[in-house]
């Protein structure tokens, strides 16, 4: 009777710690988060064709971080998900001797936050997405040739959002 008691209250108290341990909520790689931008470069002679950029750095304005790309002609930047707009200097070439070409771009947008689960919580989207380079006309001074804009919605990272020729 004591050992059946014994296994009864050993039943129980295993019970309850099964029962009070809580799942770990961690949010798996693989979920869809907060998307960055995608933009892809293309030769403004041919402009059929994507063009590798070298010695790219991009420099957010208001921050002293630099993104480095090298031989590449699709990138992805993070845009602010806590303001309107985030400016970003190209420097093209930039690791050269010369020190490069650089231009400036804003990206304006509204953001719109979306739940995706409780262990990841929010993420932001970014909707009427526009972008400008920061000169009137450009010139002969200027890298960025053109920027045209292929999708005024940015959801997801596997679509280009800006195409930028040069």
């Amino acid at each position: 009777m004591k050992k059946l008691k014994a296994l009864a209250i050993l039943g129980i108290l295993i019970s309850i710690l099964i029962l009070s341990c809580e799942r770990d909520d961690i949010c798996p790689e693989a979920t869809v988060t907060t998307p960055k931008l995608v933009i892809e470069f293309f030769d403004i002679n041919a402009p059929e064709n994507s063009k590798n950029v070298r010695d790219l750095v991009i420099r957010e304005l208001e921050k002293d971080t630099a993104i480095i790309f090298n031989s590449t002609s699709t990138i992805s930047i993070p845009l602010k998900t806590n303001a309107i707009e985030t400016t970003y200097s190209f420097n093209l070439n930039a690791l050269a001797d010369s020190g490069g070409v650089t231009d400036t771009l804003t990206f304006s947008y509204a953001t719109e936050d979306v739940y995706v689960n409780r262990a990841c919580g929010f993420k932001s989207n970014f909707i009427d997405f526009r972008a400008r380079l920061e000169t009137e006309e450009p010139t002969n001074e200027n890298w960025i040739q053109d920027i045209i804009l292929q999708n005024n919605t940015i959801e997801n990272e596997a679509e280009t959002h800006l195409y930028i020729y040069y």
